[in-house]
Formats: structure tokens, C-alpha cells, sequence
């Protein structure tokens, strides 16, 4: 069964996407993820006309967001490693006449000419690429002089969950975060930032608060990553089963919680 910490980095080859177009249509909707979203568009300070980058496109929700913003006469450009995703995000947009161009591309070698692009944008991608620095220094050099790039990306080791059984709940949350190829880019980003020579450096943490075991498993994989870490003895499988079954109590008493913090970076280029 494919795991949303690993697999995101090849849906393709996982043979599941309705698993991960559900994810991403899931976080769509929580209030949490379109807060920080508007967040991040505004800190692109785009006006109607320019031309944007969107890296790890996804379903294309967030290209669409873009779209509305540069108007009729501006153009975003987004692009997917997943040929899957990228057929999901241009279904989704074909009746809406934006000026939205999908390409398949990997983010680590853009297919783009330096300065070509007003802003580049990323979120939640860099987790799943195992040198995100190459990707921001990519977004640096596509983008003109005095362009924004925009960055949002979790640190897996800020994932908590509540439980009594802390040395298990550890364990499966250092799996967890180990799980993804760079699961602290989070904490990463402004020093990659600073590497690129970006100034005017923005960071602010932003916090989300699951107290449903259902809702928190949809979103961070809380059964496949106990049963995962059961099978390759990280903690015993019975370990595994009474975690889940403590999560599972907790939320029938209204006691469940849990929560992890993402970070938004900006800079401009000289």
C-alpha cells in the first residue's frame, strides 16, 4: 500500500494516485492550508500581468489561485514531476480559460531559460526531493531581478501526537519524518535562501491542529506508519496496535491531538 511520506515522490510508479489526489484535495479544503496559501500569494506580490512559476503543481488548485491573480494579460507556468497529477490539474482547469501552461519537469533542472519568470512559488514539494537545494537555487535563476520566490515546507520533527506511550509515539514519529527524503527542509529553507543570495528573508511558522484520529490519519498516515514501523521491528507490532488503539480512545473521549508546524520563507532576488 503506498505511504504519503515516501510515495509522493513517484506517483507514478505507485499505481495508487486516487490516494494522493484525495490527500491533496483534502488539505484543499481545511481551513489551515488555504490560510497559509493566501499567505504565500500575497507574499509573491504579484500584479496583473506578470509571468509565474509554480513548482509541484499538483491537482492545480494553487495554479488557478496564480492565474486569478496575474489576470488576463499575465501567465503561470506550473509544473509536475507526475504525469498523473499534471492530467488532474489540466481536467480541473480546461472550462475555466485562464492562461495556465502544465509542463512535466523535474524542479532540481528547470526547462527555462534564466530570468524568464516575475516569481516562482513552491509548497510542500521540497519534502519530497532529496536536494531541495538545488530546486531553490533553480527557482533563483529562472526568476528576474527583483523577483519574489515563495516557499512553504514542513519540519517533520515538529509532528506531535498525544499519548502516554511516549518512548512507541518517539519511534513512530522520527519514522514518520524520517520517511520522506528531506523531512527538515522546513528549518532548511531560509539557509538555502541565504545561499542563493536572496534578500529581505521572510520566515513564519504556521501551525496545524488535528483533534480527529480520522481526519489525522487522512492527513498524516498514522495507521500505515504504525503498521509500517511494526513490520520492519522500529517498535513491536503489538506496540503498533496499542498506539492505534490509545489514538483510537483518545478521540472517543475527545482527548485526541495532535499537530505540526510548516514554515513560509520569501525572498527577492537582487
Amino acid at each position: 500500500m503506498s505511504y504519503l511520506a515516501s510515495d509522493f515522490e513517484n506517483v507514478d510508479g505507485t499505481h495508487a494516485a486516487q490516494k494522493f489526489t484525495h490527500c491533496l484535495r483534502l488539505l484543499e479544503s481545511l481551513d489551515f492550508f488555504q490560510t497559509y496559501k493566501q499567505k504565500t500569494f500575497d507574499l509573491l506580490q504579484l500584479v496583473e500581468g506578470e509571468t509565474v512559476l509554480e513548482v509541484g503543481c499538483g491537482t492545480g488548485e494553487d495554479a488557478i489561485a496564480l492565474a486569478k491573480r496575474v489576470g488576463k494579460t499575465g501567465r503561470v507556468v506550473a509544473i509536475d514531476h507526475s504525469q498523473v497529477m499534471l492530467d488532474q490539474a489540466i481536467a480541473s482547469t480546461k472550462e475555466l480559460q485562464l492562461l495556465i501552461e502544465f509542463i512535466r519537469a523535474e524542479a532540481q533542472q528547470l526547462p527555462f531559460a534564466d530570468k524568464t519568470f516575475d516569481a516562482a512559488r513552491v509548497d510542500r514539494t521540497l519534502q519530497h526531493i532529496s536536494e531541495p537545494e538545488r530546486v531553490v537555487a533553480e527557482m533563483t535563476r529562472v526568476v528576474r531581478s527583483g523577483g519574489r520566490i515563495v516557499a512553504m515546507e514542513p519540519d517533520w520533527e515538529t509532528f506531535i501526537v498525544d499519548s502516554e506511550k511516549h518512548a512507541v509515539t518517539r519511534k513512530l514519529l522520527n519514522f514518520w519524518c524520517d520517511s520522506f527524503p528531506t523531512g527538515w527542509v522546513g528549518r532548511d529553507l531560509p539557509k538555502y535562501f541565504h545561499h542563493e543570495g536572496l534578500t529581505h528573508i521572510q520566515t513564519s511558522p504556521e501551525t496545524l491542529v488535528i483533534q480527529q484520529f480520522d481526519l489525522a490519519d487522512q492527513v498524516f498516515d498514522l495507521v500505515q506508519t504504525a503498521h509500517r514501523a511494526g513490520e520492519i521491528g522500529v517498535v513491536s507490532q503489538q506496540e503498533a496496535n496499542e498506539w492505534l488503539a490509545e489514538l483510537r480512545y483518545l478521540d472517543q473521549v475527545g482527548e485526541f491531538f495532535c499537530s505540526f508546524t510548516g514554515f513560509v520563507v520569501s525572498g527577492k532576488k537582487p
